[in-house]
């Protein structure tokens, strides 16, 4: 599932960095990678439901923002149109070092462990990261494990959606499947699959809001704080909780990384 959804909504002054009280001409642009049980679209309703979309609704809500229309792009398009547009930001975007000058950034809305998936009579067996290098690893366009996994000389093939993995994985036209634990399992369970098994964890990733940079760093401070106060009243453990995941909430803010405004 590689597709993405875009929330329009006319917006209080602070999400466009408008001082208080004043009222913005144009619409904040939110990106959001289909990746339940994070965020998806509704077949149905075509309604956007999970547990990010959730968290950042009620973000909007204490920020007084009010969300409009849904349009969806390709994950990859949409971090590049985050990097590239002002007012705009994509949801549940792992926060790494390859992207901290690239965005501005409010959170942490999550953690999430990246694993190595593998059959479950392939034989493989991981220890360390590195123990993956003889095998060719399946993942998706600008994922964030391609750095990690290509700084450790590890083979790497790419798709344009995660869904794709899976199929390849039982035809072994890959040896191993990089991807995020819930997710993963969230596609496991959608496509049937129950010959698959996780490996190793490799990585854990903070888990933000990225926005464009021309956000003033007052504003994203002011952000910062409501996603801070919801982590401290239990508001964000509460949505995490409500889809059978509550050991996966942030616990506590992580520390802000100091950066000059562009």
């Amino acid at each position: 599932m590689a597709a993405i959804v875009a929330l329009k909504g006319v917006l209080a002054a602070a999400l466009c960095g408008w001082s208080a009280g004043a009222h913005a001409a144009g619409a904040l642009t939110l990106y959001a990678l289909e990746w339940a049980p994070y965020s998806w679209k509704h077949p149905g309703s075509g309604k956007v439901a999970g547990i990010a979309s959730d968290i950042v609704d009620e973000l909007m809500r204490r920020a007084g923002v009010h969300a409009g229309a849904i349009d969806t792009v390709p994950w990859a398009r949409g971090l590049a149109l985050t990097a590239a547009t002002p007012d705009t930001c994509q949801i549940m975007v792992g926060r790494t070092a390859e992207r901290e000058q690239k965005f501005k950034w409010i959170g942490p809305i999550g953690h999430s462990r990246w694993m190595f998936f593998g059959l479950r009579d392939s034989n493989i067996r991981l220890r360390q990261l590195h123990d993956a290098r003889p095998y060719l690893v399946g993942t998706i366009i600008d994922d964030l494990s391609i750095p990690i996994l290509k700084g450790n000389h590890i083979r790497v093939a790419l798709v344009a959606a995660d869904h794709l993995n899976p199929p390849k994985l039982l035809r072994r036209r890959i040896d191993l499947w990089a991807s995020a634990e819930l997710p993963a399992t969230y596609l496991m369970r959608e496509q049937g699959v129950d010959k698959v098994e996780p490996l190793l964890t490799f990585a854990t990733i903070p888990m933000f809001v990225a926005c464009n940079n021309s956000m003033r760093d007052d504003e994203v401070a002011r952000l910062n704080g409501i996603v801070h106060a919801m982590i401290a009243d239990k508001s964000i453990e509460r949505i995490y909780h409500a889809y059978g995941f509550r050991d996966a909430a942030p616990g506590a803010p992580l520390p802000e990384r100091r950066r000059q405004s562009p």
